[in-house]
């Protein structure tokens, strides 16, 4: 067990932004120069130890870690830290590039603190990619993988189950675009990849709900939810909507809001906006675990497969995506 005492001794100077004396964030827990442009994000702390296997230079014995609270871990390869809140960050290189992956573990409020407390702490622009897993409302067989072209927000509406006032037990958002060049990239390298393989990759637009059971229409005996009629309307909004998960909105939402790049019609009017280069292009991949439409889940022993898959073609699209800070790096 870690030393209590330890854990909880820094001093943060900011209610507003906390960072500690050492200048890492309040919930990710780095600083400048820990995590890299280029990012893989995941939930799962396995995948994230998986996807480090493919860093230059690092061995299975480098990511064997025998902590089980926060820990930090760095050498010449390879950089790892666990912070309190379990958000895990490993950096180190693929084929001679910078590349980080964090795990966040799940759901819109993870995922806010991971971009903001990374975007905080990296110099220039970023890529980022999100690989997780997901569930279709459409007729695709589980053991495929989906690239998101874009994604929306499925929200509780809270008010319909306490006030006669309301009308609508959730709310569904416009839809948000991920960086098609990226997205692009990462489509073709999945394609290449899974073909001689009979996997399947499809794009299309995702839903990001605030929650696993009600916002996916869910059904728990235990819990009046009133979303019978949840898909109907997704697909009468979104008919291009083709997967469910919780992460992906939060990631493309926020990338069209950083301030070096943000373009609705009226800019924004406060003095404290800056015009700096902190763009953040993004894409997002998953697995197909379930299928909700005749309620299957994936077996077992694809995953591995579908991971590995993913893993090769994740990592060489994040170095071929162009920040303008070094030379694109061929796939090959």
């Amino acid at each position: 067990m870690a030393d209590l005492k330890k854990v909880y001794s820094h001093e943060f100077t900011s209610a507003n932004f906390p960072l500690d004396e050492d200048g890492r964030t309040y919930h990710v827990s780095t600083k400048p120069g820990e995590v890299a442009n280029r990012v893989v994000t995941v939930g799962d702390h396995y995948r994230a130890f998986q996807i480090a296997e493919y860093f230059d230079n690092v061995t299975r014995e480098d990511l064997t870690i025998k902590e089980s609270g926060p820990f930090k871990v760095s050498n010449d390869h390879i950089f790892m830290y666990m912070s309190k809140r379990n958000f895990l960050t490993i950096t180190g290189t693929y084929k001679g590039v910078p590349v980080s992956v964090v795990a966040i573990c799940m759901g819109m409020p993870m995922m806010d603190f991971f971009i903001r407390e990374t975007r905080h702490v990296v110099k220039g622009p970023m890529a980022i990619i999100r690989f997780g897993s997901c569930g279709t409302i459409k007729d695709i067989e589980t053991g495929s993988i989906a690239v998101a072209t874009g994604a929306f927000m499925v929200s509780r509406n809270y008010d319909y189950f306490t006030s006669e006032n309301e009308t609508s037990p959730y709310y569904i958002s416009e839809a948000c675009s991920a960086d098609k060049e990226l997205q692009e990239i990462l489509y073709n390298n999945l394609k290449h990849e899974c073909k001689n393989d009979n996997i399947k990759v499809v794009k299309g637009l995702n839903g990001s709900a605030d929650s696993f059971y009600s916002s996916q229409a869910r059904y728990d005996s235990n819990f009046v939810d009133s979303n019978e009629n949840l898909f109907k309307a997704i697909k009468e909004k979104h008919p291009d909507c083709i997967t469910l998960e919780m992460e992906t909105f939060g990631l493309f939402h926020l990338a069209k809001c950083v301030t070096s790049t943000y373009n609705k019609n009226q800019e924004p009017k406060s003095k404290k906006v800056k015009r700096i280069s902190n763009e953040i292009k993004t894409a997002a991949t998953t697995m197909i675990f379930a299928n909700r439409v005749n309620n299957t889940f994936i077996s077992t022993e694809k995953v591995p497969i579908l991971q590995e898959k993913m893993i090769k073609s994740i990592l060489d699209s994040l170095i071929e995506i162009n920040l303008g800070d070094e030379k694109v790096k061929s796939k090959n």
